[in-house]
């Protein structure tokens, strides 16, 4: 009996390819230092003297733009930062937190959602409070509101909702963010 299994490809790579140094085709070009400082516009050949002298290398960021955007950096160590870049990115960008609470949720559960909301806000990340209804609940949207209204009122007096609570589906949703 043969064995008609499928293969599978191998996961496609999703880093971006970087031209570098002597791969670079264009006439003229827009040189970048490592603080990110403009240096000028300039034809290739000045940009890779440059290059020479400080002992770095030509990397093309922008080769869309006219003229192409080139920083002048030592390889290794513009990889190492697009790969730590990457992770963060793909761990979840915290951006951020969203905080799920029912509408029978006692207020001693409500206060600690609360407090971790103070912590995420304190840190400089946005909330989203959801408040999740069931069954008959759906009914009584209010609730869910006031659930909102006096969740709230637990955290500081620094932070506040950004619009008024939007019922989408079974769930209300807020965003809150700092007091101006």
């Amino acid at each position: 009996m043969t064995n008609y299994r499928r293969r599978r490809s191998k996961p496609k790579d999703t880093t971006r390819k970087f031209v570098v140094n002597q791969k670079i085709h264009a006439n003229e070009v827009r040189l970048i230092d490592e603080e990110s400082q403009m240096l000028g516009i300039m034809t290739l050949a000045e940009a890779r003297a440059i290059a020479t002298e400080q002992d770095k290398d030509l990397v093309e960021i922008n080769p869309k733009a006219i003229p192409p955007v080139i920083k002048l950096i030592e390889y290794s160590k513009f990889k190492y930062q697009q790969d730590k870049a990457e992770k963060n990115k793909a761990k979840g960008g915290d951006e951020e937190k969203v905080l799920r609470v029912s509408v029978r949720i006692s207020p001693h559960d409500l206060t600690v959602q609360a407090k971790k909301a103070d912590e995420f806000l304190k840190k400089g990340l946005k909330v989203r409070l959801q408040v999740q209804m069931r069954g008959r609940e759906k009914s009584h949207p209010e609730v869910a509101s006031q659930v909102m209204v006096q969740f709230i009122g637990m955290v500081t007096e620094q932070y506040s909702m950004e619009n008024p609570p939007k019922l989408v589906g079974d769930s209300a949703f807020a965003f809150l963010k700092k007091k101006i």
